[in-house]
């Protein structure tokens, strides 16, 4: 007895089965594969608005920086065992000044606040602050109170990088201001102060954000 040329009804049912099988394993590879399109690009798009991010404020930070030396005379410094970063915070908002001393200058806390609060430099509004020690901790609506251990974070979540006349040696005619890029890694320039070719090569250095960049 020869097969039936014609298949049977069980027979369209387990194809009709199969078939359907591949084509929801097709849906999920393709549903797979535009996610991951999608979420490349996301992340490519994000990356390039964090580093527009870093470089508009890092030009703010620059231009505050020189309207504090403007006025002040130079740059905000630090010595021994102040944390950079914590004192131009600091010096941006107005509570630091300069003392001179026969021959000798300090950079010291204001000896005189206004009832209102110093006359800063910047406006924190559009910077993420924070703190390392204690990420509760706020800067004052309104600059009545002298931050602590507050820094000017970058937008991955990393305090923007700062150094002048840290060390007897420094040679830099200015200072030296960064963001550490995605990665937040950095090796520091050395006691000079000066950001040699070698230095921004290093691989922990490459993504680095520099102001005018």
């Amino acid at each position: 007895m020869y097969p039936s040329p014609h298949p049977t009804s069980s027979d369209r049912r387990h194809r009709a089965r199969g078939f359907t099988l591949i084509e929801i394993l097709l849906v999920i590879a393709v549903i797979a594969i535009l996610a991951s399109i999608t979420f490349g690009v996301s992340q490519g798009i994000q990356g390039a608005q964090n580093r527009a991010r870093a470089k508009s404020e890092l030009a703010v930070l620059a231009q505050s920086i020189e309207q504090f030396k403007l006025r002040l005379g130079d740059f905000p410094w630090t010595r021994g065992s102040e944390v950079p970063e914590q004192v131009l915070l600091q010096a941006l908002l107005g509570w630091k000044e300069f003392k001179r001393t026969g021959g000798t200058t300090t950079m010291e806390d204001l000896d005189r606040v206004p009832d209102a609060g110093p006359k800063g430099f910047i406006d924190t509004a559009q910077f993420l602050v924070s703190s390392a020690d204690d990420p509760s901790k706020e800067l004052s609506a309104d600059n009545t109170t002298q931050p602590k251990g507050l820094v000017f974070i970058d937008p991955w979540g990393n305090p923007y990088v700062y150094e002048y006349k840290d060390t007897d040696r420094w040679e830099n005619f200015g200072y030296v201001l960064y963001s550490t890029g995605p990665d937040g890694l950095h090796i520091p320039v050395d006691d000079s102060g000066v950001v040699t070719q070698d230095n921004r090569l290093l691989d922990e250095n490459l993504d680095n954000i520099y102001p005018g960049e």
